[in-house]
């Protein structure tokens, strides 16, 4: 083992491997080591070279500098020499698991061995700008450097450091010459971590020779999805094999408070873009839309340039970093520097009020890698394109942000969508149910509850997603139509609807009785009650409440004093319960329009 300590002190410091005792080796005077592959094993990336001997090929891997433990649980200790604070983070250098998943991703490849680089030397460096952190020592504590699996790397904090070590590792890199053939190579790279290992496309490029540009592709169609705009190219070696170009869908959805962080190396805040590259669900539409060509195959090219012009305007606010790329290659990362806190702020509050307007002022020209082999060079300068948040993978996090900014969008906009409603206080309410027409039939089974279904004028937006938006409690608002015209509302203040192992238990803390046009609180009835169906009876009378009162689903007790996902009437009925009503004691209200709504 040996430890990698980063103090606070901007002094920096490169340090051998320990005891004074550095094994020597001939500069590389043959030709350089081949790069063939860059692997994702575990969420680790493992950068694979073929050696050159003439019995081969024989594979080398590069010391993986992987994190796999969690840095969220790491905390810092106190280093009573240096009377400094530091944090202790764990990196895997090599292991025998992935070396078996390597061999298995490259065999055809047809290797002779497989096995980790031989490594004869190993320094470190870090960025000199590097806010608060440099490197001190590094001290090996193995004398077999054939034989270390591990590493510790230390880094030490100032009070302005902040409380996580993961923005100090990206910039902290690590240099090591592995021996082939009795001569020394240097590799470098940075300490990645696991299941977010991303880096720079230009050191990336680095470890290729130079690579040809692809002779058998031939540009097919370009492929319109709701997500994204696919590019589709056809091997003209390999009947019925089809290759998409790198999606670089900018997701809108990922952008969150977490999303504005610091740069300790250009001592800026900036804003991370995340951008999608490749995806199952983009594959699997291709090839549908491709079914008239018969595909036997349809993969995704691998990013390999993605030369962007920025218009000035952009330019005179912000600074556009250099594209990072995940391990697996399906994501890449931008960074907008805004300089300080308050601009990075206010730059992603313009972006979830509108995404489109920062892609005007971006274009790129790709270049994609296929097969390891050669270069295809797109003939299109385009634009990233808005990716729109998927509403089957969404989570809490991202539903409300999506709702957010629909919200943004029609405040700004003064008006609104099917999705939302401003009221004349300015508060913005998303719609989860409503019922204009009656031409979407609410006798539904309990998975179309817990989805949703529906169109844009009648629909149920589903259990699950109520759930996430609904987390801590928000205020909900029932609006309501009469026969005769009168419109009714009302408000509930801290609604809340657990999740699928209460059976969607609702519940609220009170009526807002100074912000509702009804006296009686028609829902009481229900609070605290699990949902129920025609297929799954979880209210308190000796029968199904859904089945008798009009087969739709909802809180029921003994059955209920509110109705909304009952028969839509297309008369006045005020008799039978099964209909959509409002108890408003001591009459019943037969409803022709009804909705439900949550403030955002």
């Amino acid at each position: 083992l040996f430890q990698l300590r980063v103090s606070a002190a901007l002094a920096l410091l490169l340090c051998s491997l320990a005891a004074g005792q550095v094994s020597q080796c001939a500069p590389a005077d043959s030709p350089r080591l081949r790069f063939v592959a860059q692997l994702s094993v575990n969420g680790c990336a493992l950068f694979v070279h073929d050696t050159g001997a003439s019995d081969g090929p024989h594979l080398a891997v590069e010391p993986l500098m992987c994190v796999t433990d969690s840095l969220r649980g790491i905390v810092p200790r106190f280093d009573f020499i240096t009377q400094q604070l530091y944090f202790s983070v764990p990196v895997l250098m090599r292991d025998a698991g992935m070396l078996a998943e390597a061999q298995r991703q490259l065999r055809h490849l047809s290797p002779r061995s497989v096995s980790f680089a031989t490594v004869t030397n190993i320094s470190v460096s870090a960025d000199t700008a590097h806010r608060g952190v440099s490197v001190s020592e590094l001290v090996h504590k193995s004398f077999s450097l054939q034989n270390w699996q591990s590493a510790n790397t230390q880094l030490k904090r100032s009070d302005d450091f902040g409380s996580s070590p993961q923005e100090a590792l990206e910039k902290v890199k690590i240099s090591a010459f592995i021996v082939s053939n009795g001569s020394c190579h240097e590799v470098q790279s940075r300490v990645l971590l696991q299941n977010d290992s991303i880096f720079d496309l230009d050191l990336h490029r680095q470890r290729f020779s130079p690579l040809p540009t692809c002779r058998q592709l031939k540009f097919i169609r370009t492929v319109n999805l709701e997500n994204c705009s696919a590019r589709v190219h056809q091997r003209l070696d390999i009947k019925g094999h089809f290759l998409i170009e790198p999606l670089l869908c900018h997701n809108i959805s990922s952008l969150s408070s977490e999303s504005v962080r610091y740069d300790y190396s250009r001592d800026m805040h900036y804003l991370k873009l995340d951008l999608v590259l490749q995806d199952e669900a983009t594959r699997d539409a291709v090839r549908t839309q491709l079914a008239d060509l018969s595909p036997r195959s349809v993969d995704f090219m691998r990013l390999w340039t993605a030369e962007r012009s920025v218009s000035s305007s952009l330019s005179a606010r912000f600074e556009v970093g250099p594209l990072m790329a995940s391990a697996d290659w399906r994501s890449a990362q931008l960074r907008l520097l805004c300089g300080n806190l308050r601009s990075c702020r206010k730059l992603r509050t313009a972006l979830l009020a509108e995404p489109a307007d920062l892609w005007r002022h971006v274009q790129w020209r790709v270049t994609s890698l296929v097969a390891e082999q050669c270069l295809s060079n797109s003939s299109r300068i385009t634009s990233s394109w808005r990716m729109k948040p998927s509403e089957d993978a969404a989570s809490c996090s991202s539903l409300k942000s999506c709702a957010r900014l629909q919200c943004a969008s029609a405040q700004r906009t003064a008006g609104s969508s099917s999705a939302v409603q401003l009221q004349p206080d300015g508060r913005c309410f998303l719609k989860i149910q409503q019922r204009l027409t009656g031409i979407v039939s609410f006798q539904r089974s309990w998975t179309e509850y817990e989805t949703g279904f529906g169109d844009g004028t009648d629909f149920w937006i589903g259990l699950s997603a109520i759930h996430s938006l609904s987390q801590g409690g928000v205020t909900l608002r029932v609006e309501m139509k009469l026969w005769n015209g009168s419109e009714l509302h009302a408000e509930y203040a801290g609604f809340q609807v657990g999740d699928a192992s209460t059976g969607y238990r609702m519940t609220y803390r009170e009526m807002l009785r100074d912000r509702s046009s009804v006296s009686f609180d028609a829902l009481e009835r229900h609070k605290g009650m699990r949902f129920s169906t025609m297929d799954r009876d979880n209210d308190k009378a000796s029968y199904s409440c859904s089945k008798k009162q009009g087969k739709g689903g909802w809180w029921f007790n003994y059955c209920h004093n509110f109705n909304p996902n009952g028969v839509f009437s297309c008369r006045w009925k005020i008799t039978d319960h099964s209909y959509m009503c409002w108890y408003s004691r001591p009459v019943w209200l037969s409803l022709c329009e009804v909705r439900l709504m949550l403030q955002i």
